[in-house]
């Protein structure tokens, strides 16, 4: 049977709330029964429908916030009182704080969420919890980023000798979501990342396999520069914060890695000085705590 381990933690304090066989940490913080808004990532399917239209066509998702509500017990422990636990739980979900929710299984290893207190904690004690050593708080919290995260991947390649060559970097994508590849590149005359289409030009009404090996390349880099491929984000930015997006003349990376990507190696080119090196991060995010 797995049963998940899950932990708390914030900037100073951590607290291990669940762990098989109904084992909590030494914090006196335990994780109660009936928690919601823990597994699935919330969704709606978006629809449009003509005037005259049989039905109607999908156009996307409306994927919100997260919303938790997590009960806790708090416990007086050995060397902690009741007023001691209370007081620890409060400062870790102090109003402006964030928590790492991580969510932990034999099957699919750790996964997190960063959650933000969303109102008071609530308490309602039939009596003082000074008597009994005992408390029940309810959390009431969110999660910006709704998606469960695992560790990210990364794969480099350097330039073997001065002067231009061609390389590869190994992509993947083993979640159900996409991945927008971020790349940080060193100085240097030219380089030449990947944005292939993997069979996804109808996104942007494109011809099948037009950009099945479409390459972005920038022009003289005199300083590193990061490529965010995710459109949330700022494209191009340089090691100095600026801006660097005037430089690619509206050249910018378009596509991603679908869901369940096998691992492939794809071409970098780069020419400039022995070692300058190129990285590309893959973040991995998933619409469950475990499994798929």
């Amino acid at each position: 049977m797995y049963v998940a381990t899950i932990e708390l933690e914030s900037d100073d304090d951590y607290a291990l709330v669940s762990a098989p066989d109904g084992r909590f940490g030494d914090e006196g913080i335990e994780l109660d029964v009936s928690p919601t808004g823990v597994y699935s990532t919330a969704f709606t399917l978006r629809t449009i429908s003509g005037a005259f239209e049989i039905g109607g066509r999908a156009v996307g998702h409306e994927i919100p916030i997260r919303d938790m509500t997590l009960p806790f017990n708090l416990y007086a422990i050995p060397g902690q009182t009741i007023e001691e636990t209370i007081s620890r739980f409060r400062r870790m979900w102090r109003m402006g704080a964030t928590v790492k929710w991580s969510f932990s299984t034999e099957i699919s290893g750790t996964r997190w969420l960063n959650l933000r207190l969303a109102k008071e904690i609530g308490f309602s004690p039939e009596r003082d919890w000074n008597i009994d050593g005992f408390a029940r708080a309810v959390v009431t919290a969110v999660a910006l980023q709704p998606m469960y995260e695992s560790e990210e991947e990364n794969s480099s390649w350097s330039n073997p000798s001065s002067g231009s060559h061609t390389g590869a970097v190994l992509l993947s994508n083993p979640t159900d979501q996409k991945c927008f590849l971020e790349w940080s590149l060193d100085p240097a005359t030219s380089w030449g990342i990947p944005d292939f289409s993997f069979g996804q030009e109808k996104h942007w009404k494109r011809l099948p396999g037009a950009d099945a090996a479409r390459m972005i390349n920038t022009p003289a880099l005199t300083q590193r520069l990061s490529v965010m491929a995710d459109p949330m984000m700022d494209t191009y930015i340089s090691e100095d914060l600026s801006n660097a997006s005037g430089l690619f003349n509206g050249v910018e990376p378009i596509y991603w890695i679908p869901p369940y990507t096998d691992e492939l190696y794809v071409p970098v080119t780069c020419n400039g000085p022995a070692d300058a090196t190129c990285t590309v991060t893959m973040r991995r995010f998933w619409s469950a705590e475990a499994g798929l």
